[in-house]
């Protein structure tokens, strides 16, 4: 059954990428569609890109289109012309879903890529459709934290494929979640890499603050290279800190100071408990309001207390 808001997403307008024009067009939602003989469907050889807005403005897109032409190069794609193409074209979608945006505030847009067609060939093939963003999740993600559940899923970055593309070939991810969830109501799974040590989650990056006050990150070759943790290694960067990248052990985490999650959706949160422990006092820590507050500033939007305001029953 379709609530209201998502049938104005079912109805809303996306972008398709039209490979024999070399342009981009305006198409609805539902004009969206893979043929089974896709390589992408075929293979899961997909590219993602998950960006959202901020007061109805896409921010900070070139990390996105850096990330996507690493991946077009992996696949053997030659994207010059989508990705010079798709500012312009992001702009004319936001204006043309300008209803959408005025009764929704915000929205996540998926952008999306395969590499042809199992009988025409390799051929970019891409489009660019609207998802709505969880806001309560986010509100609770923003007040009282996300469990993190131990699971023996592991990532794949830079193992299986570099570790600097965004791929949806996220079954791994899927069956993380779905596992922790049983065990732990809303819990997020954490993925490890194949050596056993701490990878990252199906949403964003992990870092933590150690026992002597080092703002840690699994290391970077395992790890997707996130957009989001690129932005908070820069904030830290303006205050003087750094972050050591290196082989975190999952038992770390139970010593932890503050334990927080950079993703695009959700930008940076804290994590309350892992598996049936409390981190720290399980509130926000000092390091997490900081960067919180620092982001907001930077784009001149505070997205926290928009998530908490949508989230709430009289908004």
């Amino acid at each position: 059954m379709h609530s209201p808001s998502n049938e104005k997403f079912l109805s809303s307008y996306a972008l398709r990428w039209n490979p024999s024009a070399k342009g981009f067009e305006l198409v609805n939602f539902s004009g969206l569609t893979i043929p089974a003989s896709d390589l992408g469907a075929m293979h899961g050889a997909v590219l993602v890109e998950r960006v959202r807005t901020f007061g109805k403005k896409i921010l900070g897109i070139q990390p996105h289109k850096t990330r996507l032409k690493l991946g077009l190069a992996a696949l053997g794609l030659e994207g010059r012309s989508f990705l010079q193409q798709l500012d312009h074209a992001m702009e004319e979608l936001i204006a043309k879903s300008a209803s959408l945006l005025q009764e929704e505030t915000d929205a996540s847009l998926c952008i999306v890529v395969t590499p042809g067609d199992f009988f025409h060939g390799k051929e970019l093939h891409a489009f660019a459709h609207w998802l709505p963003i969880p806001w309560e999740k986010l509100a609770k993600w923003y007040q009282s934290g996300t469990t993190l559940v131990r699971v023996q899923y592991a990532s794949g970055a830079g193992e299986c494929w570099p570790s600097n593309i965004k791929t949806r070939s996220r079954l791994n991810y899927y069956l993380a979640d779905q596992d922790a969830g049983k065990r732990f109501e809303g819990g997020l799974g954490l993925l490890c890499t194949s050596r056993g040590m701490i990878a990252d989650t199906s949403l964003a990056n992990l870092l933590f603050v150690d026992r002597h006050g080092n703002i840690v990150s699994p290391r970077r070759e395992d790890i997707v290279a996130g957009t989001s943790l690129d932005r908070v290694e820069k904030m830290l960067k303006e205050d003087g800190k750094s972050i050591l990248f290196r082989d975190v052990l999952f038992e770390e985490l139970y010593d932890a100071a503050e334990v927080l999650l950079v993703g695009n959706t959700g930008c940076i949160w804290h994590a309350s408990s892992f598996q049936r422990r409390s981190i720290a006092d399980t509130n926000p820590g000092p390091l997490c309001l900081r960067l919180q507050k620092q982001w907001c500033q930077a784009i001149g939007f505070d997205w926290k207390s928009q998530a908490i305001r949508k989230a709430s029953p009289s908004s």
